[in-house]
Order: C-alpha cells, then sequence, then structure tokens
C-alpha cells in the first residue's frame, strides 16, 4: 500500500513537472513566433537619406499607427533641428540676442512636433493580430517645397511691416515691431526648419535680417527720450517713475519736448480710521506719442501714516513704485 501510495505521487510530480516544463517552452516558442512574425522593416526602420525622411509607428488601430509614424518623422526632425538651434544660440551677439534664441530654442521643439507632412504616404503595412505597423515616408522636396510657400507668406508679410516704420513716430515703430515680434520668431525656426529639410537652403541670411528686426525694438527703446509731465500732487509718484526710469537707463527729461509723454494724474480720497491717515489713490499713466494718447494706465494704491495725509500719500507713492516694478516697467510703458 505504501509503494502504491509512493508510486502515485512520484507518477503525479513526474506529470506536473512535465506540464510545466511543456508549458514554458511552448511560451518561449510562441514569444520567438511572435518576434518573427514583427516586419523587419518595422524593426529596421530606413535610415533618413536625401530623398526621403520615413518615420515608423504601431497601434492599435490603422490610423493611430499612422500618426505615430508621423509623430516619428518629427521626432527625427528634431535632433537635426536641435544642433541648428545651438549654433544660433551660441552666435547671438549680446544679452538680448541670447533671449530671443533661448525663447526660440525652448519652442522649437514642440512646433517640430506640429510639422503636418502633407505628402506622407505609406511604404508599408502589415496587420498582426491586434497591432497596426506601419512605414511611411515623405518626398524631402516635396515637404520643402510645401513649407517654403509657408514660409514666404510669413516673411513677407513681417518684411512688409517693418518697411512701413519709417511713416511712424518711435513709440507706434515699437509697438508694431512688437506686434510682429511672434511672427519674426516664427520665421527664424521656419528658416533653420527648411534648412533641416534641404541643407541649400540659405537660412543664415534669414536669421541675420530677423535678428536686426529683434534689434530694433531695443534701440528704440534705448535711443527713446522720455518726458514725466506732473504737477506738485504727483511729486512723488513722478518722483518714483523718474527713478525707476533712470535706473533702466531710460533717457528722461522734464524740461524738453521728448519722444514719449507719459501724464500722472492722481485721483486721492483721504478718510481717518482709528488714527490712521488714509490715502487712496487711482493713478493714471497716460502714454503720449505724436500728441495722440496711444495707451491709459491705471494703477491703484494705499498708503496710511499716523502723522499726515502728506505722509499717507507719500506711501501710497512707494507702493505705486512696487506695482511697476512687478509689472514691469516696459510693460507700462511700450505695451498698448
Amino acid at each position: 500500500m505504501k509503494f502504491q501510495n509512493y508510486l502515485s505521487k512520484k507518477i503525479i510530480l513526474s506529470t506536473t513537472a512535465a506540464l510545466l516544463l511543456s508549458g514554458c517552452f511552448g511560451g518561449k516558442v510562441v514569444l520567438k513566433q511572435e518576434r518573427k512574425q514583427i516586419p523587419s522593416w518595422y524593426l529596421n526602420a530606413p535610415i533618413n537619406n536625401s530623398l526621403f525622411i520615413y518615420g515608423e509607428g504601431k497601434a492599435d488601430s490603422i490610423q493611430e499607427a499612422k500618426d505615430n509614424a508621423l509623430n516619428s518623422m518629427a521626432s527625427k526632425l528634431i535632433v537635426s533641428v536641435g544642433s541648428s538651434v545651438n549654433t544660433v544660440t551660441k552666435t547671438s551677439r549680446d544679452n538680448y540676442g541670447s533671449s530671443y534664441s533661448k525663447d526660440m530654442k525652448k519652442d522649437l521643439k514642440i512646433d517640430v512636433q506640429k510639422v503636418k507632412f502633407t505628402n506622407a504616404t505609406v511604404e508599408k503595412s502589415s496587420n498582426i493580430g491586434d497591432s497596426f505597423y506601419i512605414l511611411m515616408k515623405v518626398n524631402r522636396q516635396e515637404l520643402f517645397d510645401n513649407k517654403k510657400k509657408e514660409f514666404d507668406i510669413n516673411d513677407k508679410s513681417i518684411t512688409s511691416k517693418f518697411n512701413s516704420l519709417k511713416n511712424y513716430k518711435k513709440l507706434e515703430q515699437v509697438h508694431i515691431l512688437q506686434d510682429i515680434y511672434p511672427n519674426i520668431i516664427n520665421g527664424k525656426k521656419q528658416a533653420i526648419v527648411l534648412n533641416t529639410i534641404n541643407n541649400e537652403f540659405d537660412h543664415g541670411v534669414y536669421l541675420s535680417k530677423y535678428d536686426s528686426f529683434i534689434d530694433k525694438i531695443f534701440n528704440l527703446k534705448n535711443n527713446s527720450t522720455i518726458k514725466v509731465q506732473t504737477n506738485s500732487k504727483e511729486k512723488y509718484f513722478a518722483d518714483g517713475l523718474i527713478d525707476l526710469l533712470n535706473q533702466q537707463k531710460y533717457k528722461v527729461t522734464t524740461s524738453t519736448k521728448g519722444d514719449i509723454l507719459i501724464k500722472i494724474n492722481n485721483k486721492v480720497k483721504y478718510n481717518l480710521a482709528r488714527g490712521w491717515n488714509i490715502a487712496k489713490v487711482s493713478t493714471t499713466l497716460s502714454v503720449i506719442s505724436n500728441d495722440k494718447i496711444v495707451s491709459n494706465k491705471i494703477i491703484t494704491t494705499l498708503g496710511r501714516s499716523s502723522t499726515s495725509k502728506e505722509s499717507a500719500l507719500e506711501n501710497a507713492s512707494n507702493e505705486f513704485v512696487k506695482k511697476i516694478k512687478t509689472e514691469t516697467l516696459d510693460k507700462v510703458i511700450f505695451s498698448k
């Protein structure tokens, strides 16, 4: 009896071990078969060449697989574009140049991922189980031609607006340039992408042109004379504003006519509460160019003093200066 039990247990253990080994080896065979089924053109996708850009994608639906293939194309462009942007950043001529080059570098990866490959075609496709495998390609010359048309439209618009500056005073010129600044940056990005697609495209000419447009903004601001006009009631506020302008190295005058006129107008309400003099002030900064009000900035402040209304007003002017610093002086003066 004991021998029979022993024999039964041995048979069961042997059978279990055989099944387990069979399952393991069977699994390996299945995995190996699945591995073989994945297309070699997907596992070893073609490298981009002078004629085509390739992208491979896999997904549960054919459309998603196509989208992934297009994203793969964009990712491959990013590598080449990134090196070009690094070069632009390194060759920036001054702090301002470094600033806008970094802006471009920061945003360019996202922009490249948004590139629309309108001429993309499916080179190969395969449906294995629940997965779709796609290999897509884009003709470089066709892609370049499409992107060049978009670039030319943007470049023509930028250049036209820049050439119109001579018809305006300095502040209006600044506003025009600041309005087209995003388009200028986009033009730089487009030029670099075009050069990445076709190395024969001379993007350096356009980068230099756009940089000169950007430099024009800073030169106009730095060379503009600002006159601050006020009266005794706004003295503290005017003094604070002039001090900020001097710190930022703007040319300030209080007597002669300037390129930009800033008028300060205060509306003050005084209260007395628990022994405190309270000054509630609404300050309007009118920015005037060519005898026209370009913008009105309203800044509200509150000052307190235990001694006098005058001290409360002076304390309100200190808060006025802090608020301008927070918003930035450049925006206060040069933004519409």
